[in-house]
């Protein structure tokens, strides 16, 4: 935060002359009529929208340099069926051009324009009482490479997600009218976009739930309903409401005078009295006059009540300069003019429906004259702020990031009190705030340069930063990240709906390290019909079907899966997908799909991933490429006698690791030094861990057949991919700390890496050809690889999504869910990632064992971790409930969350040595010592 001594407010100039930059400020439209020199479709009857439409999309596209649209309505477009993704923009194609393309790129044919009221019906929903499906007859479908076609659609072609221009003009009523009470998410209204840009409201949301500064303001609102939020009036804005605005010049004069004598008035020297409402958007209907002129101040707010009608009001407001740096030594004689700057943001409703800050784009000025949308070319935020006068980086930096915590913090303000709206006063029941713009000045308020948030508007932010992007373009700049993350935004909320009321069918239920799953089976809409083996497991009751079936002896699970088809038939049960999270049923996951014909890895390829010696035998075999797929093999044999460990220890070299065949959670993985050690270990095992009955969850049920393998020196890492026809869509690199050898459970782990961008390429690239080199093409999988100088080496492929805390963390940092993912390539659809995944903090965290932290956390130290967690300061994933013992799991994941891994890393060793978790038994400082 910069010190007072930096700042000075720029004094006011020509109180009748000055216009602020407020809320209210000219907006463009669509672009000025041209000629098209493209296709033109035959007269629809409707010139003045689709016609017109058509041919501003064909004068944006040829101004990109694009190929303009094809018209192929003489040959309709059929086959569209539930699980086809519609986006459809309804309206101008201009503010949404960038976003149809690039959506087009990611999605080929999934984005639609639709330029009029006759290219879109609506009908009843099949599946929600009351609400309206939107079937598209015609659109403009956009493809990869810039292409778009106009396209009849036969049948109808129905719309998973709606958006549009809800702002007045010709093309206002039917976008409204069309996008009200539908069955899909809808991103925007005309009920939200009035309420978004009505002053009064959403500057007592920013106050009082956001804690913004917002200019002070006193508003006469007329009539005593409205949709303004219940919350206690913040300090500095003040409402007044009348059922006449007749005969109140006493009530009013009494008000403003308190207003103008207050203390949130205290700063400014200026106020200006308009009219507030949709009616009044754009007009610029003000007048500004000097604190110290109450009568005439009243006198303009009684003049201005007399034309109002109800929910409208008049506002009286502070005019909140800009505040004013100390000068630098000046290089000419010119005098230094006070500047006006207005940061105009777009944040949109990201993965998790959490804000994101997209775009930054600053309009600058005289003090004197206006700054307002449209009206002037934008700049980027930190060439503003050098402009401006803050030349230090590290003061811009932190400005920015000071920006992008208020601007997402204002709508997730917004939102919550969206949310607590009727569905009527929303627009319908699906209509949410997808894409928001929040205004910024810079003033000073109490001594500090502070950030003021002006207003929310639901486009005007959206086109001053796609036209900074397109200037950019225009000097040979990279493209921007706007179009990208506000396509995936839209397209992601189109994919999460598709997936609503599908039918899944779930193999194994896992322990309390899965209870996730039934909490997003029900936040995504998911019917789950579990099949499972302990016919008591608590997720019975929170499944729409339980299917009790014992399949817990592994090797007959040809045997399961066609009792498990039987049972499915006889229930009359249709999953559209079938899938599985628990390590130990991925196999019969997989031989399930197989009988029910749905789409699933091959049962092959998943039981090579699942049983460790073959994997890497195989891929000692998989020798093309550049490098093969051997190169990431490790020499290993399997154990399933005494007999057998002395052939192998002629075969791999000492130090040697010796686990489980088809063991999970690190239990019994062990190194060795000689033969007779493996001997004691694998004598110990075959003691311990016959069925399993001995140790649930860890591969039992598959037997307990050993291997030996080389010992791979390097630092240890997990990837999780998410493949689509064998075409990568995401991956994330995490670390793990050193673990306490002999043993290799895990200690510790952040996310994202700490490693360098080319050496978490190479773990993905090995990542990846060894899921493709063993058949694995769809689905989400967990590889497990060590990284030494001479490279990747491969431990083991998790044919499933990866387990403990990792799904719950990449979508803390990344935002994807996994989850999700794994059951939208189960249903046939590429789930749309991140194409450049950002972080939005780190994570370092350390596992708990009942063996070293039982006493810690029964005594007090697991109900702080709670109370912690509750206010958003640590990160809690519960493993395992069973006591330790020679075998033992982690029983919990403890997490920090900061903006470097140092950071995390500190914050989360102070924890540890605050609540006995480091001790030197268990030195949690070693075990983050490879994230330093």
């Amino acid at each position: 935060m910069l010190s007072v001594d930096q700042v000075s407010v720029e004094q006011p100039l020509s109180p009748k002359e000055q216009e602020w930059a407020g809320p209210e400020a000219l907006c463009p439209g669509w672009l000025d009529e041209e000629v098209s020199d493209g296709e033109v479709p035959e007269d629809t009857g409707d010139p003045d929208s689709a016609t017109h439409g058509y041919e501003l999309l064909q004068s944006a596209l040829r101004q990109e340099g694009l190929p303009l649209t094809v018209d192929h309505t003489k040959e309709p477009r059929t086959g569209f069926g539930p699980l086809d993704m519609t986006v459809c923009i309804l309206g101008s194609p201009t503010a949404f051009l960038p976003i149809l393309l690039e959506g087009g790129s990611r999605c080929p044919g999934a984005m639609v324009l639709c330029l009029s009221p006759t290219w879109a019906s609506r009908v009843p929903s099949e599946t929600s009482p009351g609400a309206w499906s939107l079937l598209l007859s015609q659109g403009v479908s956009f493809e990869a490479g810039g292409h778009s076609a106009l396209e009849v659609f036969v049948p109808p072609r129905r719309a998973t997600y709606v958006t549009g221009t809800f702002r007045p003009g010709t093309e206002s009523s039917w976008v409204g009218e069309l996008a009200r009470d539908l069955d899909c998410p809808t991103g925007g209204s005309v009920p939200l976009a009035h309420w978004l840009e009505d002053p009064v409201a959403t500057r007592r949301v920013l106050a009082a739930r956001a804690g913004l500064h917002v200019p002070p303001t006193l508003a006469f609102v007329l009539g005593t309903e409205g949709a303004l939020p219940k919350d206690p009036a913040p300090p500095g804005v003040y409402l007044v409401r009348l059922q006449d605005p007749q005969g109140q010049e006493s009530l009013v004069r009494e008000e403003v005078c308190a207003f103008l004598g207050g203390t949130a008035m205290k700063p400014y020297s200026q106020v200006a009295v308009r009219p507030a409402g949709w009616r009044w958007r754009g007009t610029g209907t003000r007048s500004t006059h000097g604190k110290a002129e109450g009568a005439a101040v009243a006198a303009a707010v009684v003049a201005r009540l007399s034309g109002l009608q109800e929910e409208e009001s008049v506002l009286l407001e502070a005019l909140v300069p800009t505040a004013r740096l100390p000068a630098p030594p000046p290089r000419s004689a010119a005098p230094r003019l006070p500047m006006a700057l207005r940061i105009c943001t777009v944040v949109c409703r990201s993965w998790g429906d959490r804000p994101q800050l997209c775009q930054v784009a600053c309009g600058m000025g005289r003090a004197e004259a206006p700054v307002r949308h449209g009206a002037a070319l934008p700049l980027g935020l930190d060439s503003s702020l050098q402009q401006w006068g803050l030349a230090d980086p590290g003061h811009r930096q932190a400005l920015a990031e000071r920006l992008r915590g208020a601007a997402e913090d204002a709508m997730t303000a917004l939102l919550a009190a969206e949310a607590e709206l009727s569905p009527a006063q929303r627009g319908g029941a699906r209509a949410c705030t997808d894409i928001l713009g929040v205004d910024f000045l810079l003033s000073c308020v109490d001594d500090t340069l502070e950030l003021v948030a002006l207003s929310a508007n639901c486009q005007r932010c959206l086109e001053s930063c796609l036209l900074a992007e397109a200037m950019g373009r225009d000097v040979g700049e990279p493209a921007g990240d706007l179009p990208r993350l506000l396509a995936e935004a839209l397209l992601h909320r189109a994919q999460c709906h598709l997936v609503e009321g599908k039918d899944i069918l779930l193999i194994g239920a896992g322990g309390v390290s899965k209870s996730f799953v039934w909490e997003a089976a029900r936040e995504y809409g998911l019917r789950i019909h579990l099949v499972e083996s302990d016919p008591e497991h608590f997720a019975a009751g929170l499944v729409q079907t339980f299917l009790p079936y014992d399949s817990r002896e592994h090797q007959r699970d040809e045997e399961h899966a066609e009792r498990v088809a039987e049972l499915v038939r006889a229930r009359d049960l249709r999953p559209h997908a079938c899938l599985s999270y628990w390590d130990d049923c991925v196999v019969l996951a997989a031989l399930v799909c197989q009988r029910l014909g749905l789409r699933g890895s091959p049962p092959a390829a998943v039981r090579l991933a699942k049983q460790k010696s073959r994997t890497h035998q195989h891929l000692q075999c998989c020798r093309r490429g550049r490098p093969p797929p051997a190169a990431f093999a490790v020499p290993c044999q399997r154990l399933r006698s005494h007999g057998d460990v002395e052939r192998a220890a002629g075969a791999v070299p000492f130090p040697a690791v010796a686990k489980l065949e088809f063991g999970a959670g690190g239990v019994g993985v062990r190194l060795v030094e000689s033969a007779r050690q493996c001997h004691a270990h694998a004598a110990r095992l075959w003691r311990d861990l016959r069925a399993d009955a001995d140790y649930p969850g860890i591969g039992l049920g598959w037997g307990n057949a050993m291997l030996l393998m080389e010992y791979v020196p390097g630092t240890e890492h997990d990837v999780d991919l998410v493949l689509f026809e064998g075409r990568l869509l995401g991956a994330w690199v995490s670390d793990n700390g050193p673990t306490r050898l002999p043993a290799f459970l895990e200690t510790a782990a952040v996310l994202p890496s700490c490693l360098p961008a080319d050496r978490q390429a190479q773990l993905v690239r090995a990542a990846l050809q060894c899921c493709r080199a063993c058949g694995l093409l769809d689905g989400v999988f967990n590889v497990e690889l060590k990284l030494g100088p001479g490279g990747p080496r491969l431990l083991e492929i998790n044919p499933r999504m990866g387990g403990f805390y990792l799904r719950d963390w990449i979508r803390a940092v990344y935002g994807p869910d996994l989850l999700l993912a794994a059951v939208l390539v189960a249903l046939g659809l590429p789930p749309v990632l991140p194409a450049r995944p950002a972080p939005r903090a780190h994570l370092a965290g350390v596992m708990c064992l009942a063996s070293e932290h039982g006493p810690a956390l029964r005594h007090g130290g697991l109900a702080a971790l709670q109370g912690l967690q509750r206010r958003g300061l640590v990160r809690l994933n519960p493993l395992f409930e069973e006591a330790g013992g020679q075998y033992e799991e982690p029983c919990l994941s403890v997490a920090c969350a900061g903006g470097s891994p140092a950071e995390a890393c500190g914050r989360l060793l102070g924890l540890c040595q605050a609540l006995g978790i480091d001790s030197p038994r268990y030195p949690v400082d070693h075990f983050l010592s490879h994230f330093k």
